[in-house]
């Protein structure tokens, strides 16, 4: 069994020994340590087919345990399994909205911005501008790439906890499960929101770039 079967295999034998003989709290601490582990390691080895996958694995169980004390903190505040899914799909759902809207602000910036930094890098070339008033649009830019970065990390935190919650109760119910079926269409569309994010992000760093002297 090369590395990388190791390390996967190690991962899915934490999560499944986990589930053995454990409260819910702790198979669901367990669990998200062993999803970490795999993904972790399956990170670290793409970096490093040697050192990389270990070092991968271990960061990835830290971050995953993180995840497990998440979902286990707000499994606390309900007393039945439905009304924890009930307010998970409301939270994704919450999560769409905003980053909806604020994705669709942004492409309107970008068309905005374009323009501008065509127009501002012109005037520089030519003489009619400063680099001052270069700096200003890149600050400006900036402004805009930090917050959406933040966003995004944001995101991509709630992304990895749902994920781990749907892996568990897939466990538990059937695939056509009401919960299991509406969780899931909001991950997905938590998805597809983070990768537009991550896009609108590319795009304004190009802009702000050709504003760089």
């Amino acid at each position: 069994m090369n590395r990388l079967n190791r390390i996967v295999a190690a991962g899915l034998v934490a999560t499944a020994v986990a589930g053995c003989a454990a409260t819910d709290e702790q198979r669901t601490r367990a669990e998200g340590a062993g999803v970490g582990a795999v993904v972790g390691g399956l990170l670290g080895y793409a970096i490093d087919r040697e050192r990389g996958a270990l070092i991968g694995a271990a960061i990835g169980a830290g971050a995953g345990y993180a995840v497990g004390n998440e979902i286990a903190k707000r499994k606390q505040a309900y007393a039945t399994t439905e009304e924890f899914l009930d307010a998970e799909i409301a939270r994704v759902d919450e999560f769409n909205r905003t980053t909806t809207a604020y994705n669709a602000r942004v492409r309107q910036d970008i068309v905005r911005l374009e323009h501008e930094a065509e127009q501002l890098r012109a005037r520089y070339d030519s003489g009619q501008v400063q680099k001052a008033g270069l700096q200003a649009k890149r600050n400006e830019l900036q402004q805009h790439i930090a917050t959406s970065q933040e966003l995004e990390e944001t995101l991509a935190a709630e992304y990895e906890i749902q994920t781990v919650i749907l892996q568990e109760e897939r466990a538990n119910r059937a695939a056509d499960d009401p919960y299991i079926v509406r969780l899931e269409r909001e991950v997905q569309a938590l998805q597809e929101n983070l990768e537009a994010l991550r896009e609108g992000s590319t795009q304004l760093a190009r802009i702000d770039q050709r504003l760089s002297v």
